[in-house]
């Protein structure tokens, strides 16, 4: 108990003295505290004395800036004092922790003592609490008038700077008016410029405006100048290529006319010398002399038109057995396209071959007709046959009755185009172009050979083979593609064209 009250007088006693102490430093806070208002209303009397910088007192600038300046000294002296202050508040504040310990001690005596003692206790436990919030305050308030002492310093260093610079301009016064002037007399020239650019601007935008208006002629213009100059060098061309040309020949003429002059005068004088005999008078009534050789020899006119005859004769067999058998018909299932196309082929093809045999017979038990070449006339007569048969077989099972037309129709151009009866040197330019596209080209050809003798058939048989195999290829595809639309129950083009009535 008596260590107890011991300890509470010693907290006590430190208290005592920290609050004299505080007391103190208040004082001396407040002190410093007046010095930084009274230097903070003159630094405030100094920015107000500052006029608005014209440009002749500047004199009187600096004189305000003095002023700031020694007014913001007062301020850094002040703010060295409360900071002196708060040093020494802060080390008389070091028995705080003391005095809470000692009040620590006398809580647990007085709870030993009474039980009746909790408002002491909670009054102790708030005396610590305070005591502790007071000390770190009152370390910040210490840190924060170490900052302020800075920012003043940085102030009075600015404020120094500036005074300089205002010094520094008063002596650049009279440059700085002298620029000033220069600048109005440039700003003048610029106005004036630029009354010019606007009235340029307008001239301009008129002359664009009538440029625009004449585009769509400028257009024009420059497209027959362009069409024009392509023209003019074209013909420079030729007219370069002429003049050549002429000169050459006004050379050539030159020549050939000294040339005709002197064999003039030559045969003039040989005419002359020459006695008029009967043989001379021969040589002059006929001074060319043919002399003719024969290939072979055609008998009579039949043989002659034979060629052309036989191959409208097949022509027109073969179309009309592809009109009269049924080509897209078949019983049972229809099991392929192969098949089907087989079915029919087996008929037609066999005609066809006889077709060719009987023509050639025919003709010769009947109108005595006899080639020189017998054996290649039938099997060649064989051969047109099947490939006629071919080109029928397609474009009737493609397009019925329409093909037959087709045919019909192309063979009226190969009447005309495969000269069988003039040669194509004398016929039209239209011939001559589809001469070497027409299968009647190839038989005729073929059976002139045979029929005479003479020149080999061997080009016309691979041509005739050719477009037999190439059709009957055909042929089976479309067959293929018309067995598949018939297993699917769609329509094909044949089906289409025979309920329009055309097939």
């Amino acid at each position: 108990m008596n260590d107890t009250a011991s300890q509470l007088n010693q907290a006590a006693a430190g208290l005592n003295s920290g609050a004299e102490t505080l007391k103190t430093k208040s004082s001396d806070m407040s002190n410093g505290a007046s010095q930084m208002s009274a230097g903070a209303k003159q630094m405030e009397a100094g920015v107000s004395s500052i006029p608005e910088v014209p440009s002749d007192p500047i004199n009187t600038v600096t004189a305000a800036v003095n002023q700031l300046y020694a007014g913001a000294q007062k301020v850094n002296a002040g703010t060295g004092s409360v900071s002196s202050a708060l040093d020494t508040l802060e080390a008389g504040t070091k028995d705080f922790p003391k005095a809470a310990a000692g009040v620590k001690a006398l809580n647990a005596g007085f709870e030993t003592l009474t039980a009746n003692d909790e408002t002491l206790t909670t009054g102790a436990a708030s005396l610590k609490a305070a005591g502790s919030s007071v000390t770190s305050g009152i370390s910040q308030l210490s840190v924060g008038g170490k900052t302020l002492a800075s920012g003043v310093t940085t102030l009075s260093n600015g404020l120094k700077t500036y005074t300089d610079g205002v010094a520094t301009l008063a002596g650049n016064n009279k440059a700085l008016t002298s620029g000033t002037q220069q600048l109005a007399d440039g700003a003048k020239t610029l106005a004036d410029g630029a009354e010019q650019l606007a009235s340029g601007t307008q001239t301009l935008h008129a002359g664009t405006q009538k440029l625009v208006s004449n585009n769509s002629k400028l257009n024009s213009g420059a497209d027959q100048l362009a069409d024009g100059a392509g023209q003019i060098q074209d013909g420079s061309s030729k007219l370069y290529d002429g003049s050549k040309e002429l000169g050459d020949g006004i050379t050539k003429l030159e020549d050939g006319s000294d040339t005709l002059a002197t064999s003039l005068n030559d045969g003039a004088k040989e005419v002359k010398e020459t006695n008029a005999s009967d043989d001379t008078i021969s040589m002059f009534a006929t001074p060319i002399t043919d002399e003719e050789t024969k290939i072979t020899t055609v008998e009579n006119n039949g043989h002659a038109m034979a060629p052309y005859m036989m191959s409208v004769g097949l022509w027109v067999g073969c179309l009309a057995f592809c009109l009269m058998y049924p080509l897209t018909e078949y019983k049972g299932k229809l099991k392929s396209g192969f098949a089907w196309w087989a079915s029919k082929a087996s008929v037609l093809y066999p005609v066809a071959i006889l077709q060719g045999v009987l023509l050639i017979l025919l003709l010769h038990v009947f109108d005595g007709f006899t080639p020189v070449e017998m054996t290649k006339t039938i099997l060649f007569a064989a051969l047109t046959g099947a490939c006629f048969t071919s080109i029928m077989y397609f474009f009737n099972i493609t397009f019925g009755k329409v093909g037959s037309f087709l045919m019909l129709i192309f063979m009226v151009v190969q009447l005309a185009g495969s000269a069988g009866t003039y040669p194509v040197e004398i016929s039209p330019s239209f011939v001559a172009k589809i001469h070497y596209y027409l299968p009647f080209t190839y038989t005729v050809n073929a059976f002139r050979s045979t029929i005479c003798g003479g020149e080999s058939i061997r080009q016309a048989v691979i041509v005739l083979i050719g477009l037999t195999l190439i059709f009957s290829i055909l042929t089976i595809l479309q067959f293929n593609h018309m067995a598949r639309r018939k297993k699917q129950g769609k329509l094909v083009l044949l089906d289409w064209l025979e309920e329009k009535g055309v097939a």
